[in-house]
């Protein structure tokens, strides 16, 4: 029986890779697909069922060890240089008949000793937006803003095809010696579809986007202290990272009418907060604008429209890395300070000018590339396979 396996590095690939790997599943339910999950473990993968391989586990950072030096020594002293060499061996001793690598450079050095004789890579992390209007990047995030030489070199000699995540990134490659390099769509785009919520769309619905790493209970109280100055307004938690902590001030509306997923109903004065948990693209579809702390998740709520507020957390969700992230996103993110007070007054003025919310909600749709991308990749990918791949004979598709 055929097989691909699918190389991620980090939480949203992982998510982008079992997105894939559900598409691959349902055109060629005879091809055996897996995942090697080099950070983090794995948990996107087996919330569908995907078999995963290699060792992994969860780190201090998770997943952003180049960050920070905080981050970095953390990482290390959890025992990252040790996973990272079992991983690199699980990798030279695995064979596949297809390879996809989801992921930068990092991902695709590592996917590059196992044996393989088709090799893809999607690039779901770089746009040839970062580049616009920015300096020289720190040492540290050099490769998390370029495609840089050496990643391109991995992609002309080892990638039978590259899938760029906007048509602006694949130009741009294929000027840069990767002719190869097409887009098709952009995967996150697909994993924010949604359903408004029952009872909770409005021009005052503001989804609240705080992430899942060790800054979010932190941004979650910010963003509550945030809503409290906007009155009438209701606020939409996708919310995904365990216990929700205390936030001071709401009580439980006992009031609330029935909503699945939701695991919190809070009320503070006309305001009102509901946390909700399994419904993250309803949540994006309730809402009018976002607050959010979040790397891919900030990014989906801009692709379906959603103009984002965002204000920095340190140390993973910095200044630096929100300048890159605004470099990406353009008018679609409205970076401000910390204090609630600055939030509020940068989501009212978005809930109060229709030229600038249209403005930004046009930009991120533009940006993020075309909804469709997980199924256009796999066809695409699975065809080439057919031509190329023994393996990937009659009967496959």
């Amino acid at each position: 029986m055929p097989s691909i396996t699918i190389v991620s590095n980090g939480h949203g690939e992982d998510v982008i890779g079992a997105a894939l790997a559900q598409a691959l599943q349902g055109l060629a339910p005879a091809v055996t697909v897996r995942a090697f999950p080099l950070v983090d473990e794995g948990g996107a993968y087996r919330a569908h069922a995907v078999p995963t391989l290699g060792p992994c586990r969860a780190l201090p950072s998770g997943g952003l060890t180049m960050h920070s030096a905080t981050s970095f020594v953390a990482d290390v002293r959890a025992g990252f240089v040790g996973m990272t060499l079992s991983q690199l061996a699980g990798l030279t001793r695995l064979h596949s008949d297809v390879v996809v690598v989801v992921g930068d450079l990092y991902a695709q050095a590592l996917a590059a000793f196992t044996r393989a004789s088709f090799r893809a890579v999607v690039q779901p992390l770089v746009s040839a937006y970062h580049r616009a209007g920015a300096g020289r990047p720190r040492p540290n995030r050099y490769f998390m803003e370029r495609i840089s030489y050496p990643e391109r070199a991995l992609m002309r000699h080892l990638a039978s095809v590259v899938y760029a995540r906007d048509d602006a990134t694949a130009a741009w490659l294929g000027a840069h010696g990767v002719r190869h390099a097409l887009s098709l769509g952009n995967p996150m785009v697909d994993l924010a579809a949604g359903r408004p919520l029952e009872g909770a769309r409005g021009r005052r619905t503001v989804a609240l986007l705080p992430g899942t790493r060790a800054h979010t209970p932190d941004a979650l109280a910010r963003m509550a202290e945030a809503l409290k100055r906007l009155p009438a307004a209701t606020g939409l938690v996708a919310w995904q990272a365990g216990a929700v902590p205390g936030l001071p001030g709401w009580e439980r509306d006992e009031g609330a009418p029935p909503l699945r997923g939701r695991v919190a109903a809070l009320r503070h004065g006309a305001s009102r907060l509901w946390v909700v948990e399994g419904r993250f693209g309803d949540v994006l579809a309730s809402a009018r604008v976002a607050i959010g702390t979040a790397g891919t998740a900030n990014e989906q709520a801009a692709a379906r429209g959603v103009p984002v507020v965002s204000f920095p957390v340190e140390p993973s969700h910095g200044r630096t890395f929100l300048e890159n992230q605004k470099r990406l996103l353009g008018d679609a993110l409205t970076l401000c300070g910390g204090e609630p007070a600055e939030i509020a007054a940068a989501v009212r003025a978005l809930l109060g000018d229709e030229a600038a919310w249209e403005q930004a909600s046009r930009a991120g749709r533009r940006r993020m590339g075309a909804p469709g991308g997980s199924r256009a990749i796999a066809r695409d990918l699975l065809e080439r396979a057919a031509r190329t791949v023994p393996a990937f004979g009659e009967g496959t598709l």
